[in-house]
């Protein structure tokens, strides 16, 4: 079939009552793009829900949409407001219009294979339909479908899937990713939390970006901090900077069992476990222990000793992905210890797996782990609940090294230094007193290590992620499965410096906020 009538409706004439030219809707800015299972598309102005299929795209640029509709004449008071065009069988392409009063003339139609027309609250809606595609009768079902489907003056949130619908799976499009959970609607505080989670997540995947710090400082605004802690932090001694990092390696060679947690949402935490790897591999370290990996994956990273976006969620991230590569340089094996058996409870299962894959079989080991968050506590909470460390410690004897990146995260701006270290048994808090020792962790989130560089310049208008991959593999190969050694967003008409280690191959890959390939050199 000719795919350029999709371009500009050529070998189509659709005749309306109006000569007037194309207009473009006031309400289209406000669409919003959603790939859902439908490929929803909603407008929250117009309180109007569209679904269509998968393999349908929406022109989401106004310039483009005035090309691809030049030639569309349009009834007296009607614009356009969304455009659609399948990329697979059957071919068709489809205008919704809209006209903010019922009265006026009908179209004639007689090109299009789907017309249907509808008055909302004192304003028309069309869908046109147009096909060059010589089986008609799929293309008017489906058009059939989609006009059945639209949700006019109606917005609710059981027209839309779960929000983590949204973020796909086993992507480096973490640009991608963030402008669809930024589009996502949001009707409870719930919601508002789950969106929030999920924007941390993905924007803290781009190293150092406006959309991180501006999440970041919504989730820590009601993070100060009470007085009695910052008055043990000012009153308190401490280690900063590298007398941190020798202070936790001198504790370690006491320890067979090393346990650092990470607040997801903080690379930087990333950051202490990756520059801790060559001292502790000197010190006799062997195992390093990873909430994040797949245990799927397990085998396959220890054999190959590479990784990739299977094996796991949060080793996507950049830093995540640095840490393993120099773990698995230095020869660690690495440990997938999460609890995947649902009849267990998830702190035993994965204390009885952290155990049975280091200790039961080595029992002279050495352990470096890095956990989740509350799992590194040793001690029992008010109401009983036992933490992984704590069941380990009880059951099996070892006493670990606990060391807490998270309950002080927000008073990083106290660290200048990068660390600040300081033994818990200065505080007061049960809970803070939970693990040996606090880190207050300032390193950059954009830190990325001793390396070289090169200068990225992005041309176009709009902001693009930039990935640097060190590999030999194919460019699409690499897109689709690799992690990249550095990621981030580059505003439109400016530059950045990419790190890069010298002598290694580099593939330099940019992405839109669509996900569609820009750039490849």
């Amino acid at each position: 079939m000719n795919r350029n009538f999709f371009l500009g409706f050529a070998g189509f004439a659709i005749v309306f009552s109006a000569c007037q030219s194309t207009r473009i809707s006031r309400y289209y800015a406000n669409n919003s793009y959603l790939p859902l299972y439908e490929n929803v598309v909603y407008n929250d102005s117009l309180s109007l829900f569209v679904p269509s299929f998968g393999d349908v795209t929406f022109v989401r640029d106004v310039k483009k949409l005035r090309r691809r509709v030049r030639d569309l004449r349009l009834a007296p008071g009607d614009s356009v407001l969304l455009w659609g065009s399948t990329e697979a069988p059957p071919f068709y392409a489809f205008a919704i219009t809209v006209n903010d009063t019922c009265n006026g003339a009908d179209p004639t139609t007689d090109d299009a294979i789907f017309h249907d027309d509808t008055c909302v609250n004192g304003r028309r809606f069309r869908l046109i339909g147009l096909s060059e595609d010589a089986e008609m009768t799929s293309a008017d079902k489906d058009l059939a479908s989609i006009w059945s489907r639209i949700g006019f003056d109606t917005l609710s949130a059981g027209q839309f899937m779960p929000i983590f619908s949204v973020t796909g799976v086993n992507t480096n499009k973490h640009y991608h990713v963030l402008n669809n959970v930024a589009q996502y609607p949001t009707w409870s505080d719930q919601d508002r939390w789950s969106k929030l989670q999920l924007e941390l997540t993905y924007a803290s995947f781009l190293g150092d970006n406006a959309a991180y710090r501006q999440a970041l400082a919504m989730l820590e605004r009601n993070m100060m901090g009470d007085s009695v802690v910052r008055h043990v932090l000012a009153s308190t001694p401490s280690v900063h900077g590298n007398d941190a990092l020798d202070t936790i390696v001198a504790e370690a060679r006491k320890r067979q069992l090393v346990m650092i947690n990470e607040n997801h949402f903080y690379p930087n935490h990333r950051l202490l476990v990756y520059e801790l790897l060559d001292a502790l591999h000197i010190a006799g370290y062997r195992y390093l222990a990873l909430e994040a990996l797949d245990p799927k994956q397990e085998e396959a990273v220890n054999r190959t000793r590479r990784i990739d976006l299977e094996t796991g969620f949060y080793t996507r991230e950049q830093q995540y992905g640095r840490l393993l590569n120099r773990a698995l340089e230095l020869g660690f094996e690495l440990v997938a210890y999460e609890n995947t058996d649902n009849t267990k409870n998830r702190e035993a299962g994965q204390a009885e797996n952290l155990y049975q894959k280091t200790f039961a079989k080595d029992p002279s080991a050495r352990v470096f782990v890095l956990a989740g968050m509350d799992h590194i506590l040793e001690t029992a909470t008010p109401s009983g609940k036992k933490w992984m460390a704590a069941l380990f410690k009880e059951r099996y004897g070892i006493d670990p090294l606990t060391i807490n990146q998270n309950d002080l995260k927000h008073l990083r701006h106290l660290a200048p230094d990068g660390y600040q270290l300081l033994k818990a048994d200065a505080f007061e808090s049960d809970r803070l007193r939970a693990v040996d020792y606090h880190v207050i962790n300032s390193r950059p989130v954009a830190f990325v290590g001793n390396s070289d560089g090169m200068v990225y310049r992005n041309p176009r208008k709009d902001s693009v992620q930039v990935l640097l991959f060190h590999t030999e593999k194919p460019a699409g190969v690499a897109m689709a499965t690799e992690v990249p050694y550095f990621t981030t967003v580059v505003p439109g008409k400016s530059k950045t410096r990419i790190p890069c280690v010298s002598g290694k191959p580099t593939l330099v890959v940019a992405y839109d906020r669509y996900g569609k390939v820009v750039g490849v050199k």
